[in-house]
């Protein structure tokens, strides 16, 4: 009997702890561009996702201040690294999709001179959900050494 009541309200209280968690919301966290230091090649959007309350997937991205943006994955293929274009990432509910050095980036192209001024553009980012989300990105130099991967 004193089993059965613990177990009880040993769920009880596990129940109640899981209602206490926040509810999920789908973000777009942390991004940034590294500019390409050579006029005319393209620069790199990093960035996180968030998953929120259900799975959803990544369509597109777009941008006002910016001529021509294009997703890629960086994969190994024969011993050899290359980019491959892709068209929708999944994230996954409560999940983290990173865009990172070395996977998953956005090539970007044409930045507008009030971006640049700025140092920072707006990118939004458009989910199969229908949920659309305005991120502004700041506008990264690269410091003598660094090297641009994607």
């Amino acid at each position: 009997m004193l089993r059965t009541l613990f177990l009880v309200a040993s769920g009880l209280f596990l129940a109640l702890l899981s209602a206490c968690q926040p509810p999920a919301q789908l973000l777009v966290e942390k991004a940034h561009v590294q500019l390409s230091p050579v006029e005319g090649s393209p620069s790199v959007l990093y960035f996180t996702i968030k998953g929120g309350p259900s799975d959803t997937v990544l369509r597109s991205i777009s941008s006002p201040s910016i001529l021509r943006l294009e997703m890629h994955e960086t994969v190994e293929e024969n011993g050899m690294s290359m980019m491959k274009p892709i068209t929708a990432v999944a994230v996954p509910k409560r999940g983290t999709v990173k865009f990172e050095p070395g996977g998953k980036h956005v090539m970007v192209w044409g930045f507008d001179a009030a971006s640049r001024e700025k140092g920072s553009a707006e990118f939004v980012f458009s989910f199969s959900n229908g949920e659309k989300i305005a991120v502004d990105a700041r506008l990264n130099a690269i410091k003598p050494g660094e090297s641009m991967a994607h």
